[in-house]
């Protein structure tokens, strides 16, 4: 097997703490990181700071890529895994470390070409009311929960971006959110005028004196108390479990709410190119992934007979 040797002591930073310093949101640091980390074992290593980087070739990568492999990952976990790969061989270079020959060809090696089903789901209307409506229990979480669900299907918010959010990126004269999402990316969400009175009772009951836009639940104590300070993403997964539950929805993830928001734009006739930067994507195909849109539609107008044959110009004149 392929394995690197220990890191000389006495050397500058880590070519991976450099790079894992250069990633603008915390969230994706916690997920390279864990792949550098997973890279490491396969390169005969627990700690990827005893890790000689100097001596990365293409080499390893065929030897972690085998390992995945035959874990049975997925496309997306593969080049995910291969981004980290380039990434600490670039920062390894960038000082020094790593010779230009090396780094060229770890750069050319091409992601893994695949193309699968969307997964998760698009809730319709009446399911996105019924969400909305689980939460009106009285109680300032259900308040709270309520403009949670509100921004992520009404704006297309990540649960990570939601629990984030500051008092500061609210500007309630243009009904809109200005904040740094994924990526580093700067980003402004206007609210759709139908949840205006959610986001608005959500403000009253909390005040405007504490930063943190979404407050946790004070454990152990009354649902109308709070602690300001941020909520874990992994509370959006729970709470949004209970509601859907109370709902009658079964299983929705907290993602399906963010592909809700980017169906609903494409079928009201948004323009994929303004969802793309709604939405925070550095790919307009990459938004292209969200369309939900019925299937049932697609079946009524190709199967059924809703679209003129006149449309299809290569089959010659069909006279309908």
């Amino acid at each position: 097997m392929l394995f690197i040797p220990i890191a000389s002591t006495g050397c500058k930073k880590n070519p991976v703490e450099l790079y894992l310093s250069s990633l603008g949101s915390r969230r994706s640091s916690i997920t390279m990181q864990n792949c550098i980390k997973n890279i490491a074992r396969v390169l005969g290593h627990e700690n990827y700071e005893l890790i000689d980087w100097s001596k990365l070739r293409t080499s390893h990568w065929t030897l972690i890529k085998k390992h995945l492999t035959a874990r049975n990952c997925s496309g997306a976990t593969v080049n995910l895994y291969l981004n980290a790969f380039k990434a600490v061989a670039k920062a390894a270079w960038s000082q020094d470390y790593l010779p230009q020959s090396a780094y060229l060809k770890i750069q050319a090696i091409k992601a893994v070409k695949y193309q699968r089903l969307p997964k998760g789901r698009s809730l319709n209307a009446k399911e996105c009311r019924a969400l909305l409506n689980s939460c009106d229990d009285g109680t300032k979480a259900g308040v709270r929960d309520k403009a949670i669900f509100a921004l992520m299907f009404g704006c297309g918010l990540r649960r990570a971006e939601v629990v984030s959010l500051k008092m500061s990126n609210w500007d309630c004269s243009r009904r809109s959110f200005t904040f740094i999402g994924k990526g580093n990316k700067e980003r402004i969400v206007f609210l759709p005028k139908t949840l205006d009175s959610v986001i608005d009772k959500w403000v009253e009951v909390r005040g405007v004196g504490q930063e943190v836009f979404f407050p946790r639940a004070c454990p152990g104590a009354k649902e109308d108390s709070f602690i300001f300070k941020e909520m874990l993403s992994g509370s959006i997964y729970r709470i949004l479990q209970k509601r859907a539950t109370l709902a009658g929805l079964g299983k929705v993830k907290p993602h399906d709410l963010r592909r809700t928001f980017a169906t609903t734009m494409l079928a009201n006739g948004c323009d994929v190119f303004v969802l793309q930067r709604a939405m925070g994507h550095a790919s307009v195909n990459t938004t292209s992934m969200y369309d939900y849109r019925s299937e049932k539609k697609y079946v009524g107008l190709y199967r059924l007979g809703k679209i003129s044959w006149s449309c299809f110009i290569f089959f010659g004149e069909v006279n309908e």
